[in-house]
């Protein structure tokens, strides 16, 4: 991260700029992963681990608050390179404070680098998005079919790799397991609805409601500090309501927050997002507290990591695909005027995304009852309950 940060801001040139970002990619995704994995060797199930995975889901929600504010910011006081500098002196001291303080854990089994699974993974989404975005253009168009195409071909060549590889990237048959589709299900909910909306949202109100890059990375803050606060508070959810529980809830909330969005007009002004705003910072708390503990109880003991990057992976990747929906949708040609059409298409988005959310929040219910129906029936055939 340090490394990408530094390069990036010294090197001026668009194309390393994205290079210089792809590697900083890596690098978080990098720390994301193993903070958990750390989480869950460090801290046993049970009210320990809920409130340390509390604690990072409120990390995961002060990183979205703080960036957009800290950059913007630093960009009226100096120059925005200053962000990346400040990042990458953050991750040279974190990386200093874990060598000397975080006490090392390995797998009793060690396992490689999946590379041909993280490839054939990586082309898929990416040939996905590109295919998204094209279609802008017409969906009928050669270029998208053969996008589409080859996104389905680099999915099934990553089926076929994870199926045969001895150290695979992601353990396919952990997919049965409904308790590994749920946390992975509500991860892909959580990016394509509210991270993807609301990674829209400055851009939006500085074109449609001339908020300029501060007061939007304020007003976001309605979001993102309330996600924090609510994930810090959601470790007195009594024990005997399960993370699952708390997925669906929370999903079905953030949806209900999204919803709350759409219907802007020309005169609507910023404290028309307020409620909507708070109500799915409130949910995405209690998902983001919830999420991390599930995704690291829903693997075998010992993988961790593995439950910890499938989730973030299946978070990122929601966000990737729901942020270019969004784009799609909200900023779609239209008649009219510029501002009226960006009106349009985020009251469209806005529903979209609620949609998602919804949805995701439903299926992770449906899933939490597969299971209980599961347990009762090993209890009734075995007179006691197992997994």
């Amino acid at each position: 991260m340090a490394v990408g940060s530094v390069v990036g801001v010294l090197v001026g040139d668009v194309t390393v700029f994205v290079l210089s970002r792809v590697v900083v990619g890596i690098g978080g995704a990098a720390v994301v992963a193993s903070s958990l994995g750390m989480i869950a060797h460090a801290f046993a199930p049970g009210p320990a681990r809920a409130a340390a995975s509390g604690v990072w889901g409120a990390g995961v929600g002060a990183g979205i608050a703080l960036g957009p504010i800290l950059s913007a910011l630093l960009e009226r006081v100096h120059s925005w390179h200053d962000a990346y500098w400040v990042l990458a002196a953050a991750s040279v001291v974190l990386a200093l404070v874990a060598e000397r303080c975080v006490p090392d854990s390995r797998s009793d089994s060690p396992r490689g680098l999946d590379v041909a699974g993280a490839v054939t993974f990586a082309v898929a989404v990416a040939a996905l998005l590109a295919a998204l975005v094209e279609g802008r253009q017409g969906w009928t168009r050669p270029v998208v079919a053969v996008l589409v195409g080859v996104a389905v071909l680099a999915t099934l060549l990553f089926v076929v790799v994870e199926r045969r590889s001895r150290a695979p990237m992601i353990d396919l048959a952990l997919l049965r397991s409904p308790a590994f589709a749920a946390a992975t299900l509500a991860a892909v909910s959580v990016g394509a609805g509210a991270v993807a909306l609301m990674s829209y949202m400055p851009g939006f109100v500085a074109s449609a409601l001339d908020i300029d890059a501060l007061g939007s990375a304020t007003l976001l803050l309605a979001w993102s500090a309330t996600s924090v606060l609510t994930a810090l508070l959601a470790r007195r959810i009594p024990s005997h309501v399960q993370g699952r529980t708390q997925l669906a809830v929370g999903l079905v909330g953030i949806g209900l927050g999204l919803a709350a969005l759409t219907g802007l007009d020309a005169g609507s002004g910023w404290a028309r997002l307020l409620p909507g705003l708070l109500l799915a910072g409130i949910a995405t708390g209690v998902v983001n507290a919830a999420l991390g503990r599930e995704a690291v109880a829903s693997v075998p003991a010992g993988r961790g990591g593995m439950g910890s990057g499938a989730n973030n992976t299946a978070r990122y990747v929601g966000s990737a695909v729901g942020v270019t929906v969004v784009a799609v949708v909200a900023t779609r040609p239209g008649p009219g005027a510029v501002r009226d059409a960006l009106l349009d298409g985020w009251n469209v988005a806005a529903v979209v995304t609620a949609g998602v959310s919804i949805v995701g929040g439903l299926g992770v219910a449906a899933l939490h009852a597969t299971t209980r129906s599961g347990l009762r029936a090993t209890t009734r055939s075995d007179g006691r309950a197992s997994l």
